[in-house]
């Protein structure tokens, strides 16, 4: 389980570092310790951490056993520069590309579980998100109408994990889940809590985010190059999967984290998630004739192929689901398991028991319920 690896040494080194250039976490910012039990606490942090609209940014924390971690990287949209030919419509029914501040963490799911659930215990640590940037950029951006945004999850990850640095946690079980926008950030910054906590058992669940993109997004330069996300990907050891970036870099990525990670790694999505759908649609060309169809065959049989593969992956169990939540309209189905909270109810029995098998250290077999 910890056997010494040089790229995670090298992680290891670079975060102390950070640390002790004293930049990263606002002196002011309360410890865990004195932080209320059982109930979320935001903590604000300082250095270069901020929020899309250059408001302050804080990490939220639940605070609970310090043997048991749970570091969960929130969702809420993306935006890579300007959307043009879009339908009013569609941006309508997105509901707003990105978030552009702090939001309080919704009371349910994940952040509010049943007490007698095995995951109301553990200490929850929430990585706020309002970068519209997957937590993973460092520039000067554009949202999709066209105004000047700041681009800093890179930064505010580093904020986050300077902070958790400073509570001397040696948890025994570590617990990484990212929904949406966040199933990318808990991806790419694994190896760094890796490092951070060598000795804790783990695991890593990517709730309904399978990088499913059209190739302008990953080739031009209004795409993921607008984020600039080479700092991140080399503090976490990846930087080489930039050199010849396609579609397919999100393979990639989780072949290269799952190679280093020592636990197992959970993919789960459903099959017609109109979420995903459509920002696969925004990540194409203008003008290039595709319209989402009502029961989002094009994106699905995308994001079917997309699990198949990850699923062949050494350490990688899948789970689709065909959860229709009420919100959810006909022909479409739900987008993160983790926030909603039907995964407390009769439809989630199957995919709690199948993440509690991967909290527990297994790869359990695939699951397709569809």
């Amino acid at each position: 389980m910890t056997r010494a690896r040089p790229r995670l040494l090298v992680l290891a080194c670079a975060m102390l570092l950070a640390g002790c250039a004293g930049t990263i976490v606002d002196p002011g910012a309360p410890s865990l310790a004195e932080l209320p039990l059982g109930v979320w606490s935001e903590v604000p942090l300082g250095g270069d951490a901020r929020c899309a609209d250059g408001s302050a940014y804080a990490v939220q924390v639940r605070r609970g056993d310090p043997d048991a971690l749970i570091v969960s990287f929130q969702g809420g949209g993306a935006t890579w520069g300007r959307v043009d030919g879009v339908s009013p419509e569609l941006l309508r029914l997105v509901g707003g590309l990105y978030v552009p501040r702090v939001t309080t963490v919704a009371a349910s799911g994940l952040a509010s579980p049943p007490a007698d659930d095995a995951l109301a215990g553990p200490t929850q640590v929430l990585v706020s998100y309002c970068s519209g940037d997957v937590h993973w950029g460092d520039a000067d951006g554009v949202a999709g109408t066209g105004e000047a945004i700041t681009q800093r999850g890179a930064a505010n990850v580093r904020a986050a994990l300077g902070w958790l640095g400073d509570q001397d946690l040696t948890p025994s079980e570590l617990t990484i889940v990212g929904c949406s926008a966040g199933a990318y950030g808990a991806l790419l910054w694994t190896p760094s809590l890796q490092a951070r906590y060598p000795h804790a058992s783990r695991s890593l669940l990517l709730d309904a985010g399978l990088g499913v993109v059209q190739a302008p997004f990953v080739t031009g330069e209004v795409g993921l190059a607008s984020w600039r996300i080479d700092g991140a990907f080399a503090e976490n050891g990846v930087a080489e999967l930039l050199e010849a970036i396609d579609v397919g870099y999100f393979e990639r990525l989780v072949a290269a984290v799952a190679g280093d990670f020592d636990g197992p790694i959970g993919i789960a999505s459903t099959d017609r998630d109109l979420v995903q759908a459509v920002f696969w649609y925004l990540t194409g060309e203008e003008g290039s004739g595709f319209r989402i169809d009502p029961d989002l065959t094009t994106w699905s049989d995308a994001a079917m192929e997309r699990i198949a593969a990850l699923g062949r992956t050494p350490g990688v169990s899948t789970f689709v689901s065909d959860w229709r939540p009420s919100w959810a309209p006909i022909g479409t189905t739900g987008h993160c398991f983790t926030e909603h909270n039907d995964v407390w109810r009769a439809a989630g029995e199957p995919f709690r028991a199948w993440w509690a098998a991967l909290r527990a250290g297994s790869v359990p077999a695939s699951i397709d319920l569809r």
